[in-house]
């Protein structure tokens, strides 16, 4: 019997049921969702922004309709005269550094900064060994040529002598000669011996000076070599203080003499009883600066001391590059108190110009145009006038013109304060 070969068609359903279709409405619904939450962000931020701008409006207006508020000061009349100062340093009277003369070893010093020395008091002392193989052999030198001046002289009078023996017999053999004795040749021989003794006279005569220069030569080398010994001995040319030693300067240390790179200063002697201090006066003020002005000097580590003074002298001549004159005064310091090299203030009380106004410097503007001041009026208004400037006090300025007594001026005026700008006017003592 033979079978039927199974086929895939006979294994499926006789009625198939039809493919079911998928539905969207999930999908549209988030993606309305999603829209939505946008479209509201978008709107949250848009009213953010408006309500941000409109209160910055707002802001802005109440702050362009409110009057900025100003400090002010008041122009008023200078007086008949004001106090300056000027920058200065003082500087002792006198200050001398001391060197070594010679060189040698420190022996002793006695002295060391902070004492007070009086003139001729030893300083240093040094050993000076090779200085005086030097003096010895000066005097040496010296002997020698004594010596030898000596036998020159001796060897001038016997060509004096010979000189003289020379013309006797010239002379004679002359005479003989005239009357025939001799012949010509004869004579001519003993004139030449009398012009050979001529010449030996002068030259023994020229080495007596040649000793002679030579022993001047060597007293004063040994004279030098003297008066160098002598400052192996360093004295103070005057009384004073000890401001400087130099600390290398030990006893046994070797020295040398000089002010080059390579030997230094030992000591520093000064004089603080008197001080000098020379202080630079701007051009503006110099034609105000005279012989005897008074003044004073003031230094910031002694506030209660105020000392007494007067202008020695001036310089008659503005420096080119600073534009300053200098001034010398002279302080007493009999304390001490004040120390040299100190910083200080020189202090001077100086007549104004006539009608001059003064002007706090806080108002002082100065634009391309020239000098100006913000002049507050009292209706509150600004006014920017311009004005011509005097000396310069500091903290107030000289005005020549621009300005009246009693006008009012805005203080270090800001970009708000602009012409015909109302202000709220503040005194500085308000601050």
């Amino acid at each position: 019997m033979q079978t039927r070969p199974r086929l895939d068609t006979d294994l499926a359903d006789p009625i198939a049921p039809p493919p079911r279709k998928r539905s969207h409405a999930g999908f549209l619904i988030l993606l309305f969702v999603v829209f939505a939450a946008l479209a509201a962000a978008v709107f949250f931020e848009l009213a953010k922004r408006k309500t941000q701008g409109q209160a910055l409006a707002s802001t802005i207006t109440e702050t362009a309709q409110s009057a900025p508020v100003v400090n002010v000061g008041r122009v008023h009349r200078a007086p008949s005269q004001s106090t300056i100062e000027f920058p200065c340093q003082t500087e002792a009277l006198v200050e001398t550094p001391v060197y070594a003369r010679a060189d040698g070893y420190v022996k002793q010093r006695p002295h060391d900064i902070g004492d007070r020395v009086k003139k001729g008091d030893l300083l240093f002392e040094i050993e000076t060994p090779e200085l005086d193989q030097q003096i010895e052999q000066a005097n040496a030198t010296l002997a020698q040529s004594k010596a030898s001046l000596q036998q020159d002289q001796a060897n001038l009078a016997a060509a004096e002598s010979n000189l003289k023996l020379a013309d006797v017999t010239a002379k004679r053999w002359k005479n003989l000669t005239d009357r025939g004795v001799f012949a010509r040749q004869d004579l001519d021989e003993k004139v030449a011996a009398l012009e050979l003794a001529q010449a030996n006279v002068r030259s023994a005569q020229e080495n007596v000076n040649a000793a002679q220069s030579a022993i001047a030569a060597n007293d004063a080398n040994l004279k030098r070599l003297r008066d160098l010994k002598s400052f192996d001995r360093l004295e103070a040319p005057f009384g004073g203080v000890i401001t400087f030693r130099n600390t290398q300067a030990d006893i046994g240390t070797l020295i040398t003499a000089g002010n080059t790179s390579s030997s230094r200063e030992l000591m520093r002697i000064a004089q603080i009883d008197t001080l000098r201090v020379y202080v630079s006066i701007a051009q503006t003020y110099a034609p105000l600066i005279h012989g005897g002005l008074p003044a004073e000097l003031v230094v910031d580590e002694l506030p209660d001391r105020v000392f007494r003074t007067k202008v020695d002298s001036i310089a008659h001549s503005v420096d080119a590059t600073s534009r300053t004159m200098l001034a010398l005064l002279f302080v007493k310091n009999e304390d001490e108190k004040l120390l040299p090299g100190m910083y200080a203030k020189a202090r001077f009380s100086l007549p104004h110009a006539v009608n001059a106004l003064m002007l706090p410097a806080d108002a002082l503007l100065l634009p391309k145009e020239g000098p100006q001041a913000a002049v507050v009026g009292p209706d509150g208004r600004v006014h920017f006038r311009r004005i011509t400037l005097g000396r310069d006090y500091g903290s107030e300025i000289e005005v020549l013109s621009g300005l009246s007594d009693g006008d009012q001026v805005a203080l270090s005026p800001t970009d708000a304060v602009r012409e015909g700008v109302t202000v709220e006017a503040k005194q500085e003592s308000e601050k």
